[in-house]
């Protein structure tokens, strides 16, 4: 008995890696050929009568389960239009503003009197806009993605029977298909990279590698069950210039990149990406280098202007944000992409979160966020290729900057804040850290010399505190970075 369950168990096991490899196989061999089948938009198609099937459910059991259960804020996920804190059961009193003040309050003075403006400056800190731009893009509707909304631990059968197997498909069916997808893109990218940097130079090289590079991204886009929609093609990126555009994830090379071929600016990295970084470099002309080095950057500089007037090499890609943003939002740019006199390309990208998200920010590590990813419905996502911008006459790089910004905030629906995402507190960004870390420890060693010397002539003057604190390369070009 124990040995017919044993090989038939070993016979399911066999089976089922058979058939997920062979799915992984026509996949790849899809890719490599760019043949279109409209599998993926069949499958999107689906999903989204799968959600709003579960929309409506949700939506006629909501009064029975809001008596029954009664919760206090556990719709946030299905209506992210909510605000945050809401007026009700908040006693309000209008309030009597005097421009004379009084020595003594008003008899009829309550403390009950001040909730509405306390309430008010915790609107305004919850709901700041730089914040929530680094916060998870809220969803319409519930996208079956997570057991409960917060609160609600039953909503219908159905509903659960739904989820469960929609976890099933997506953790037994697409990932392992997609993480065999994902093997073979990176194997072939470094294997790629390696046959094109032995090449001599010439047009062969360059037809070669122009053609590597797209199969491997369209393979690694695959991985994700990427479904992009490119508008504008006529707009696309020459080589006579360089690209710019917003950013959310990492993959947003591989969203481009499916489309065209670009050459790649970003920082340098260690072990297993940076070796693939050096390989691909060599094939692929793209430029790294280390933030922490402020002479670098004048380098760095340099190659782009030489790239940019070689017609043989790809565009120029760059994200002047520096940092990933929620995609509901474009902050500020750094001008450092806008000063090379040269034409800009930009491009606005936006995911739908429905199906996935794509934002970096949402998860804590770079392994959770690609687990999040390949366990995703799919990503899905617009990109706009908008009219060439030139510099106008008389306009400095930081105009030039905020003028590319806001036209992409506008063509993809976005939030333009003109904020440097590198001030926002974040622990991922360990340069910033180090140089925050330093000027608080500037600051705590002067108070605890102010609290045991009472003379003011121990104080050191703020001038002398802002000339010895180590220069931070991020913030000393803004004008906040000037104080």
């Amino acid at each position: 008995m124990l040995t017919t369950a044993a090989a038939i168990l070993v016979a399911i096991v066999k089976y089922y890696a058979i058939f997920e490899s062979s799915v992984a196989f026509f996949i790849i061999l899809e890719g490599i050929l760019n043949i279109h089948l409209g599998i993926r938009s069949t499958y999107i198609k689906c999903l989204l009568k799968v959600f709003k099937f579960g929309n409506n459910r949700v939506e006629v059991k909501r009064p029975v389960i809001e008596l029954t259960q009664k919760p206090e804020r556990v719709w946030n996920a299905m209506a992210a239009e909510e605000k945050v804190l809401e007026d009700d059961e908040v006693y309000h009193k209008p309030l009597e503003v005097e421009l004379k003040y009084k020595t003594t309050p008003p008899s009829d003075f309550k403390l009950q009197n001040v909730l509405p403006l306390i309430q008010t400056a915790m609107k305004d800190i919850v709901e700041d806009e730089v914040t929530k731009a680094f916060d998870a893009e809220g969803l319409p509707y519930w996208n079956m993605l997570t057991r409960t909304n917060k609160g609600y631990q039953y909503i219908s059968f159905r509903l659960s029977v739904i989820w469960f197997a929609g976890w099933w498909f997506r953790h037994f069916i697409l990932f392992p298909v997609r993480f065999m997808i994902a093997i073979a893109g990176q194997i072939l990218l470094v294997l790629s990279a390696m046959l094109c940097s032995r090449l001599p130079a010439g047009k062969v090289k360059t037809a070669i590698s122009r053609y590597a590079t797209k199969v491997t991204f369209r393979i690694l886009a695959r991985a994700l069950s990427l479904h992009a929609t490119y508008h504008d093609r006529k707009n696309m990126a020459k080589r006579d210039g360089i690209c710019v555009a917003n950013h959310t994830s990492p993959i947003d090379v591989i969203v481009l990149s499916c489309d065209n071929v670009y050459a790649f600016v970003g920082q340098q990295g260690s072990g297993l990406f940076g070796f693939i970084q050096k390989e691909i470099a060599k094939a692929f002309s793209h430029i790294w280098f280390e933030r922490a080095e402020s002479k670098d950057r004048g380098a760095v500089v340099a190659r782009m202007k030489d790239h940019v007037k070689d017609p043989n090499k790809p565009t120029i890609l760059i994200f002047p944000e520096g940092a990933c943003v929620n995609n509901t939002s474009v902050l500020m740019f750094k001008k450092g992409g806008f000063e090379l006199d040269s034409p800009v390309y930009p491009v606005a990208i936006r995911y739908n979160p429905v199906f996935g998200d794509a934002f970096w920010g949402a998860q804590p590590t770079m392994q959770a966020h690609i687990w999040s990813m390949l366990t995703s419905w799919a990503i899905v996502c617009d990109v706009w290729y908008l009219p060439v911008m030139n510099k106008l006459p008389g306009e400095d790089a930081a105009s030039f900057a905020n003028r590319t910004r806001l036209e992409i905030a506008k063509r993809g629906g976005m939030v333009d804040i003109d904020w440097d995402p590198r001030f926002y507190s974040d622990d991922k960004n360990v340069e910033v850290s180090r140089w925050r870390l330093k000027q608080q420890q500037i600051l705590s060693e002067t108070m605890v010399q102010r609290k045991t010397n009472a003379t003011p002539e121990t104080f050191p003057e703020t001038d002398t505190l802002v000339k010895n604190a180590p220069p931070d390369p991020d913030v000393r070009n803004t004008p906040i970075g000037r104080v």
